[in-house]
């Protein structure tokens, strides 16, 4: 059965194939982001529907994750860069210009205003940190 996310599919099935991704993808949702396990993730939900987009699933997790339906993957598998406070700081202030507050980050990942916010700090430090680096340091700062 094809659809969109928030389309033909039924929202019971559409979280039975995201949940059934994500156990098999067996990664925590902050380490997931921009790797080659979140493709996988989302290959899986296309089987179910097809025109499923990146941020429509990553958001979708974040729901499923705060009504209690995701299952713990327990730790990432890998820890996030460590970077200078200062940079720390800047990427603080970058999250909050683009999203109003680092505790609105989870409203970027693979939309354009993480993008925006990638460039900026790659130009404003010289780091060129992956997407997922960044976002990884992202999501450590707001813990």
């Amino acid at each position: 059965m094809s659809g969109s996310l928030f389309g033909e599919v039924s929202r019971d099935a559409q979280d039975e194939a995201i949940v059934g991704a994500y156990e098999n993808v067996g990664t925590t949702l902050d380490a997931l982001p921009y790797t080659p396990e979140f493709e996988k993730l989302i290959e899986i939900v296309r089987e179910t529907d097809a025109d499923a987009e990146h941020r429509a699933v990553f958001h979708r997790l974040h729901n499923l994750r705060k009504a209690g339906k995701l299952p713990r993957m327990g730790r990432a598998s890998s820890s996030p860069p460590v970077i200078d406070y200062e940079h720390e700081q800047l990427l603080v202030r970058l999250v909050a210009d683009e999203v109003g507050s680092l505790g609105q980050r989870d409203q970027l990942p693979y939309t354009d205003g993480f993008d925006r916010v990638a460039g900026a700090f790659a130009n404003q430090t010289g780091l060129n940190l992956s997407q997922h680096d960044l976002w990884r340091v992202i999501a450590k700062l707001a813990k």
